[in-house]
């Protein structure tokens, strides 16, 4: 299997990068399409509680379509995007709902960031979810069905309710559910190239004060890659030693998840709900790479490597929600038990040519076991006529064990069972409050007291950490007018180092390089400030905003040679660092039916490490622009693109990526629809980590064939035909959104008629 690792990932100095450009091609592909559209009338529009909007056209003509894109519905704290509205939101996965929301950007290799920040934290309907963390997550995105999320809520700088882990922000995954009376499902089939395919079921039926819902999801996809890559080690400047390496792999996945859940009203006041969900899947991989090796030693040989690993994630959600007495009183209760369970097994053959001809072999095997219990309460309630008081403590309980075991070269230095037990208490309390018709205020303060254990069995090596930590936050907006507004925002923030990030233990990667822990690490703690101009009127729709942060105690990954040969790359605490920029967002009509979205970070990083690089810093351009056409009451265009910028890692940098992706649906009645999509249609896929330091550079490229092509169907079961058909006359064919005709959707997913 090929895969980059992360030790080898570093920085540059002083270096200004602008993000690789958007294949013209693409833009003025699908703006000829629209250049003979009509103007765009006059039109009103007011904010459903759903998060989309609904349009009134005094001036639209019968036989009139209108295009209208998705808009985000802001609150205080965060801005939501409804996923249901994309055109392939039936084909695509969880990655490919992310790379649509403004800022957010997910590589091949399923590395999330936001605003080029990488420690950004994954929710699910709110909570953190041991399926989407660590090294679960690339994997969990990849397998998880679009069609399942209902919006996707970015909060890039969160409140106190909410953990304060993640310096880069939170995103949090909507997932879908119908409250619809009566039955209603959805049927999703496709099928893609080079044999991918996937498909999904959905359904609900509420009667009386019940509802009942599910889903099944299946998907088999195939990521193919090639690699090439140069590793100095250097002495005063002069390479002592190189090695160079070669080769091409493929990576198959099979994925299978399913949910259900059960929610009764058993009054006015009180609801209860239980959830469950389960995932298996399993990753095959194979590939070929030469290694040379010359200088202070020298060796060449040929590698042939395989692996697999069958993972599977369950979670149970018990929830209490009872509305009070006391005007806008309420009281939730939510428990979450989950468990993640993986093993990873990956061998490899090792032919030699120099010095001598012999032939090795090695093999690793990680078995881990993630358990983890999250309890939360929360209560609202008004304050006088325009505050509201929230309150509330979540306890999560982390239980995890990882087993190492290797054969072959350094067997024993490279087996170990490390485990850890981690409680995490949190209180906070947060006070919203109107001032006047202009001004509204939010604070708050979150205290975190983490209890942390870690267990090096294989040598009886036990440590404890522990620590409580206060992070305070601030929101203040101020309405300039009905259709504008500035908002200001402060937080505290932490990024703790991961249990695993503690380990001393090696593990495996190749014959050059291994990775370890640091027992030593300190949390990593930001300061962030936002402040931005927020304008909506019509279909249109923006905000730009300056943001600035400073981290100390920052975490940094670092590369050392611990033998001639091999490579150990670990994290410590260097210095501090800052980073700041200017983002916009812009949803905008160019006609009646066409959209374009875009938006654009120009970020600066600064990271000081003394002992180690001095100070590095990089200025980079992140940007992505996406064009929403409605050819005709049934077909509509989508597509995008996007550039991320430079990101910093301590010792180098990761170079700009870039990915684009178009999609077509057509709408053959409001029950049925075909949808076809092209990812990285231009062959952009490219992933290079450069690592620059007095004694070690080295660059890797991989090239990642990314480009594939589905075809499917989607069929919605049960339910009525979307209320604009049921109010519009003949040939009239309003269209609001991306995702075709259909309530909150349509036969883009169950979400319709909540």
């Amino acid at each position: 299997m090929i895969a980059s690792s992360a030790g080898r990932a570093a920085m540059n100095r002083r270096r200004l990068t602008l993000g690789a450009a958007l294949p013209a091609a693409f833009l003025l592909g699908l703006l000829a399409a629209g250049a003979n559209a009509q103007t765009a009338q006059t039109q009103q529009t007011t904010q459903t509680t759903s998060g989309t909007a609904s349009s009134t056209d005094t001036k639209a003509q019968p036989g009139d379509v209108i295009v209208q894109g998705q808009k985000s519905t802001t609150k205080i704290d965060r801005e939501t995007y409804d996923n249901t509205k994309n055109v392939d939101s039936t084909t695509g996965n969880a990655t490919d709902a992310l790379n649509k929301v403004p800022s957010v950007n997910v590589d091949t290799d399923g590395n999330v960031t936001l605003r080029g920040n990488s420690n950004v934290k994954i929710y699910v309907d709110g909570k953190p979810s041991v399926m989407l963390s660590g090294d679960n997550r690339a994997a969990a995105l990849q397998a998880m069905s679009s069609s399942d999320i209902q919006s996707v809520e970015v909060m890039t700088n969160p409140g106190a309710q909410y953990s304060s882990e993640g310096s880069g922000g939170i995103i949090n995954l909507v997932m879908k559910k119908n409250r619809k009376p009566g039955g209603s499902g959805v049927i999703n089939a496709n099928i893609g190239s080079d044999g991918r395919y996937n498909g999904a079921f959905s359904g609900s039926y509420r009667q009386g004060k019940t509802t009942w819902s599910g889903g099944l999801n299946t998907r088999h996809d195939i990521f193919d890659a090639s690699l090439t890559s140069v590793q100095q080690a250097l002495s005063g400047g002069v390479a002592t030693r190189t090695t160079t390496s070669s080769g091409a792999g493929a990576m198959k996945m099979n994925a299978i998840s399913g949910n259900f859940g059960v929610e009764y009203a058993a009054s006015d006041a009180d609801t209860y709900s239980v959830q469950g969900n389960y995932a298996n899947r399993n990753r095959k991989s194979e590939g070929d790479i030469a290694y040379n090796t010359t200088g202070t030693t020298t060796s060449a040989y040929n590698q042939h490597a395989t692996g697999q690993g069958p993972h599977e994630d369950s979670m149970l959600d018990f929830n209490w929600s009872h509305t009070g007495d006391k005007p806008g009183e309420t009281l939730k209760t939510d428990l979450r038990i989950s468990r993640s369970d993986g093993d990873s097994n990956s061998a490899n053959t090792d032919v030699y040519s120099l010095p001598t001809v012999m032939t090795t072999n090695d093999t690793q095997h990680q078995s881990t076991n993630q358990k983890n219990a999250v309890l939360s309460v929360d209560y609202t309630r008004n304050v006088g006529t325009t505050g509201q008081l929230s309150a509330g403590t979540q306890i999560t309980y982390d239980d995890s064990e990882s087993i190492n075991n290797a054969t072959g070269a350094n067997a024993a230095n490279l087996t170990s069972d490390f485990a850890y037990k981690q409680t995490n208490t949190a209180l906070y309390v947060t006070y919203q409050q109107q001032l006047g018709d202009k001004w509204t205020v939010l604070g708050g303060v979150r205290s975190e007291t983490l209890d942390l254990k870690t267990d090096l069995v294989s040598s009886n090596s036990t440590g404890h950490i522990n620590y409580t930590k206060l992070s305070p936050s601030f929101f203040a907006t101020y309405a300039i007018s009905g259709t504008s507004k500035i908002r200001f925002s402060y937080s505290h923030r932490l990024q703790r180092p991961a249990p695993q990030d503690l380990n001393p233990f090696q593990t495996y990667v190749d014959p050059q390089n291994v990775n370890a822990g640091n027992p030593n690490l300190k949390p990593q703690e930001t300061d962030q400030f936002q402040l931005g101009y927020e304008y909506t009127k019509g279909f249109i729709s923006g905000l730009a905003r300056v943001y600035y942060a400073k981290n100390t105690h920052a975490i940094t990954s670092y590369s050392y040679y611990v033998t001639p040969d091999v490579l150990l790359t670990t994290k410590r605490n260097y210095g501090d660092s800052q980073s700041g920029g200017l983002e916009f967002n812009l949803n905008t009509p160019l006609s009646k039916k066409l959209m374009v979205t875009t938006n654009g970070n120009l970020a600066y990083n600064e990271i000081n490490t003394p002992g180690l690089g001095g100070t590095q810093s990089a200025t980079t351009l992140s940007g992505r622009v996406g064009l929403i056409y409605k050819a005709t009451t049934a077909d509509t265009f989508q597509g995008f693109a996007f550039s991320s910028g430079k990101q910093l890692t301590g010792q180098g940098y990761r170079a700009p990526f870039s990915m684009a992706n178009i999609s077509y649906k057509h709408t053959f009645n409001p029950k049925l629809a075909l949808v076809m999509n092209v990812n990285d249609p231009f062959r952009m896929a490219q992933m290079k980590v450069v690592t620059d330091t007095p004694t070690l550079h080295s660059e890797q490229i991989r090239h990642i064939k990314a480009q594939a092509f589905y075809i499917g169907l989607s069929y919605t079961l049960g339910g009525v035909a979307p209320a604009a058909q049921q109010q519009q006359g003949p040939g009239q064919g309003r269209w609001n959104g991306p995702g075709g005709d259909g309530p909150r959707g349509g036969p883009g997913g169950p979400g319709g008629g909540m």
